[in-house]
């Protein structure tokens, strides 16, 4: 699966995908050290903007202080080098920044401690998903309105191993097991809860419900990735007269929510309409769900000046 038409950034050069590859034997590829970040890419009437961009490249940037990785580029460096790599890249739709220990090793900690930096900037469908079904793999599976099973056997991750705002390879092991399971089971996603046994999020995103009062519940930030789209609407709710709240939150408010949504850079807004044998809105989008996925389409497509400084215009 080749794409001449796409380039990746490599340490401050432009390379073909195809050669975008490390050692079997790195150290991030054998330990799960790898850190990144993902955003999304919007055409809006001012041209091409990148969602958030400083605000992602500065969770790389902890990501990897937590983890060890001593980058070798300051924050603005990279920003300037996803910008160059959308550029270089028409059609991108997201971009993805990797930092990762390259070279071979045989112990934990690394002889050669050198962080390496990748940037890709493309269209997930076209570039990822259709070549994988043309291939006669299984299609990737989602659905615009979600379901979760609640995931009682893995935990989500925790502060005394890899802490949550980490976003980290070797986190995302366990919910990939958990994720497999829930799909042979008819859902779409888990939802994770903590070492309490009270909800944390989904492998990839994170969780929001709306209690009878039509106030938006969300986990607490100590407890959860640190979600650049769940950052956002907790501000866009304060900004349409929504109250909402990060506290912890049991199964049975689970239960008793009228409401669920999901946020995540690939979606924005993602409304649940099942948890566990619990189902939300008559099986579709609630009204507080809409009424915050489209002012956050709107602010995407540049159409929103309250949160236009939401976007990083590229080329400007």
């Amino acid at each position: 699966m080749t794409h001449p038409s796409r380039k990746i950034w490599r340490d401050g050069e432009f390379i073909q995908w195809e050669q975008a590859t490390v050692h079997v034997l790195s150290q991030s590829l054998q330990r799960g050290t790898l850190a990144f970040d993902y955003m999304s890419v919007h055409q809006t009437s001012r041209g091409l903007a990148v969602f958030r961009l400083r605000d992602h490249v500065a969770r790389l940037v902890t990501s990897c202080k937590i983890t060890g990785l001593e980058l070798g580029y300051s924050a603005d460096e990279l920003i300037d080098a996803c910008i160059a790599t959308v550029l270089e890249n028409p059609g991108a739709r997201f971009v993805k920044i990797s930092a990762l220990v390259p070279s071979v090793e045989v112990e934990l900690v690394p002889q050669d401690p050198r962080v390496s930096v990748l940037i890709a900037a493309y269209d997930v469908m076209a570039d990822v998903v259709e070549p994988h079904l043309r291939a006669g793999h299984r299609p990737l599976h989602e659905a615009p309105l979600v379901s979760l099973k609640v995931e009682r056997h893995f935990s989500n991750r925790r502060e005394d191993i890899i802490p949550p705002q980490a976003k980290v390879a070797a986190n995302y092991t366990s919910p990939m097991m958990a994720k497999l399971r829930a799909r042979a089971e008819g859902y779409d996603d888990v939802l994770l809860l903590n070492e309490q046994h009270l909800v944390a999020e989904a492998p990839t995103s994170n969780i929001f419900i709306v209690n009878a009062s039509g106030a938006l519940l969300t986990p607490p930030s100590d407890k959860v990735l640190l979600g650049i789209t769940r950052d956002s609407i907790m501000e866009l709710a304060r900004a349409e007269g929504l109250e909402c709240t990060e506290q912890n939150i049991t199964e049975a408010d689970l239960h008793a929510a009228t409401e669920a949504f999901l946020t995540n850079t690939s979606v924005g807004v993602w409304p649940v309409i099942r948890i566990d044998e619990t189902r939300y809105s008559d099986g579709q989008a609630g009204l507080v769900t809409v009424r915050l996925r489209d002012r956050h389409r709107a602010i995407c497509r540049g159409n929103d000046a309250e949160f236009d400084h939401w976007l990083h215009y590229v080329g400007e």
